[in-house]
């Protein structure tokens, strides 16, 4: 029987349904390589904070090798997951509200309620997925093996979108977005609005959903040129981008220009920012930037060195400059991250008592 997940607000056993969700979703089959919540990264089996304060998430198996997310919900704190598939695939997203966070060429991909999101990927490659904090996401998406439509459905290449043959063809990812007609958006938003017994629901979720796959296909077909809009990155743009945050990894401290980072890597700038970007979740200077402010945390809790000092070792010349990246950051002074561990070692670690003379 196909695999139905739904996630609830306050939930707090999110590891255990990701992984139900890695055994039916092509877009995470290979497995999901981190979690950063909030501010903080959570290992697999750690626990992680609600990820939403009202609202649902559900996720169905349609059939083998096709899934679909259901999303109508309010997520409280900034999180991104990455995560590979072990086939090839594509996800097709259409956002009432809330960005699915997709960059091509110099300009946003917006999820607007006209523009289906696509993301055309190769067995094995990495993709952030980006949510904001404070911001209402409500949006249905589908994701898809090549075997799936092509030995399942049994489709032709001349049934098939171009993008999407030349993308598997060349094992490239690319990510963007076509315009959708009126009756894949009326399709998409009978999703949200099924008030049926549970059996029953799941058999409408299913005639939707494989019916919207059809109306989006089809869209996609006829998009004009002009009308579409994506990022490539092949396979060696991959490969010089993991070098890139591999070289950030090894020394977040160092100072590091995009013009540095393209002679580099031998990209241009736009592929580098967005293609960064677009692999990894967030920009290289916000990369460089947390592992700088995890190292600076790290070292207020279990040093005593002086904060100007640890300003200097994280990258920070002018520690008015760490210290007003660190508030931005977390939210608290570098001193009161200082005073906090002070105050627990004092509690572990007592000062000894002065011998009476």
């Amino acid at each position: 029987m196909a695999a139905s997940i739904l996630i609830h607000p306050g939930e707090t056993d999110l590891w255990r349904i990701l992984t139900q969700i890695e055994s039916i979703d092509p877009s995470i089959s290979g497995g999901i390589e981190s979690i950063v919540h909030g501010r903080s990264a959570a290992p697999r089996g750690t626990p992680i904070p609600p990820l939403f304060s009202a609202g649902y998430e559900e996720i169905h198996e349609i059939e083998p090798g096709l899934c679909a997310h259901i999303t109508d919900a309010l997520i409280d704190q900034d999180w991104r997951v990455t995560a590979t598939g072990a086939d090839y695939s594509v996800r097709l997203r259409i956002a009432f509200a809330g960005e699915a966070g997709y960059t091509a060429r110099e300009s946003q991909v917006s999820d607007e309620s006209a523009r289906c999101a696509f993301m055309i990927r190769p067995p094995g490659e990495p993709v952030t997925a980006t949510f904001r904090g404070g911001t209402a996401y409500r949006y249905c998406s589908l994701s898809m093996t090549q075997d799936f439509l092509r030995k399942r459905l049994e489709l032709a290449d001349d049934e098939l979108p171009a993008t999407l043959l030349s993308g598997w063809s060349r094992r490239e990812t690319v990510m963007g977005h076509f315009p959708v007609s009126k009756a894949s958006l009326t399709h998409a938003s009978r999703l949200f609005n099924l008030r049926l017994s549970r059996g029953w629901h799941k058999v409408a979720v299913r005639t939707l959903a494989l019916d919207l796959l059809r109306l989006l296909m089809s869209d996609w077909q006829g998009a004009r040129p002009q009308a579409r809009m994506s990022l490539r990155i092949t396979p060696p743009e991959r490969a010089r981008l993991l070098k890139v945050r591999e070289l950030i990894d090894a020394d977040p401290a160092a100072p590091v220009t995009l013009a540095a980072l393209c002679a580099q890597a031998r990209m241009n700038r736009n592929k580098l920012h967005f293609g960064f970007k677009q692999q990894f979740g967030v920009s290289i200077h916000e990369y460089q930037t947390e592992l700088r402010m995890q190292a600076a945390w790290k070292l207020l809790e279990t040093t005593e060195l002086p904060i100007g000092e640890i300003a200097e070792a994280t990258g920070y010349e002018e520690p008015t400059n760490f210290t007003a990246a660190f508030k931005k950051h977390f939210a608290v002074l570098p001193r009161q991250v200082r005073r906090v561990s002070t105050k627990r070692a004092s509690v572990f670690y007592p000062a000894p008592r002065r011998r009476s003379p």
